[in-house]
């Protein structure tokens, strides 16, 4: 059997009413935390107050810094660190979706770390402990809220590129994910999110860096959202629906965790940064594209895949069930409202040249994807994704 190692030292709490834990756990942590959260929602739908009042019932001082974009930058991550040394914070609490807790992740590290962040963009580039991290999810997508990534669009380089840290030192300690805290998303960002958790469940799954505890984890996932997405879709007040996409969410980042993401998300990052494609959406019309080149790369864990998405025909060798995966996703896609192509955005081949010889200096996606690609086959992939050869 596979040798592997597992390591998850984020205690989490799941399940309804866990924000109440925010106080008690914070408190274990330092005495002044400061809040990463959005510009809108977590004021509007009132989970920040209830977070700050949680905390103060606990003694804890609160400091606010709700600046964070979607897609967060650099300068976004280096404002909210001086604001937390300014105020000689103790803990860092990401609220929101995966963009406020990668913001969390890298005020925690400057806190601790000289500037600028761009010093610790890469692998295992952090030097000192950050400070503890506490994540709590309001959307059903990233899984940050357990992983070692944080991703930021560095605004320095032209174009902007979205790059990475990814560092086991800013793995969160806390994570309390409460699925009532997603019951007012909306629907947009509901499947949005939800794509992006399927997506890199698939993509663990497939890498060749997956491991038994890794697939077990992430073939749930898939099998979760493949049946409660689409409800989530139609019943968007269902606390059960959305509890099973938070907790499949969660099992993904699991998985991701240690075994990162593969060619999708590697291919994904210049559709945002440069067009301002959703993430969601950007992983979404490629996902049919990058697993139609990988499908003969293992008929058997793609026919398992297939499985988890619900297809129920008898009589099929691994070959054949592994291509009515490529039905399956395709059907769930369209089901929970992804577009098919970006066409729209009139990208040009110029461009999608581009950003396939970006990818493929991304050596981290490439040897972890299970198929090896040739910059043409990367080109062909894009074209397929974003012309409309649906």
């Amino acid at each position: 059997m596979q040798k592997f190692m597992f390591h998850l030292p984020t205690k989490v709490y799941f399940g309804s009413q866990t924000i109440k834990k925010v106080g008690e756990e914070t408190a274990k942590l330092g005495k002044r935390a400061l809040i990463a959260s959005g510009r809108n929602f977590a004021r509007k739908t009132g989970i920040l107050k209830k977070v700050e009042d949680l905390l103060k019932k606990k003694g804890v001082e609160v400091i606010l810094f709700e600046e964070v974009e979607p897609n967060p930058s650099i300068k976004t991550v280096e404002e909210g660190a001086d604001l937390s040394k300014g105020r000689e914070c103790d803990v860092i609490i990401g609220l929101g979706g995966g963009s406020a807790m990668d913001v969390a992740k890298g005020i925690a590290v400057l806190s601790t770390n000289p500037g600028p962040l761009t010093h610790y963009l890469g692998r295992d580039k952090v030097k000192n402990h950050p400070l503890p991290i506490i994540t709590i999810p309001t959307t059903a997508g990233t899984g940050s809220e357990v992983t070692p990534y944080a991703t930021f669009i560095n605004n320095k380089k032209r174009p902007p590129r979205k790059e990475m840290i990814a560092d086991r030192l800013i793995l969160p300690g806390v994570a309390l994910v409460d699925p009532q805290l997603t019951l007012s998303l909306p629907l947009s960002i509901t499947a949005d999110s939800g794509v992006d958790a399927l997506s890199q469940a698939i993509e663990s799954y497939i890498s060749k860096r997956s491991q038994p505890l890794s697939e077990i984890l992430a073939l749930k996932a898939v099998e979760l959202l493949a049946q409660y997405l689409p409800q989530v879709i139609k019943n968007p007040k269902n606390l059960e629906f959305r509890s099973f996409c938070l907790y499949a969410s969660l099992l993904g980042g699991m998985a991701i965790a240690h075994t990162g993401t593969v060619l999708v998300h590697g291919m994904s990052y210049r559709l945002t940064s440069e067009f301002g494609v959703s993430h969601g959406k950007a992983v979404g019309v490629l996902l049919p594209w990058v697993c139609q080149f990988n499908l003969s790369s293992n008929y058997l864990k793609f026919s398992s895949l297939a499985n988890a998405l619900g297809d129920k025909t008898e009589n099929l060798s691994e070959q054949e069930r592994a291509k009515k995966f490529i039905e399956k996703i395709k059907e769930f896609l369209l089901q929970v409202g992804m577009p098919q192509n970006l066409k729209e955005k009139e990208i040009k081949e110029k461009k999608i040249e581009e950003f396939a010889e970006e990818v493929m200096e991304n050596r981290q996606k490439i040897l972890a994807n299970p198929r090896l690609p040739t910059l043409n086959d990367l080109i062909d992939i894009y074209k397929k994704a974003l012309w409309g050869n649906y």
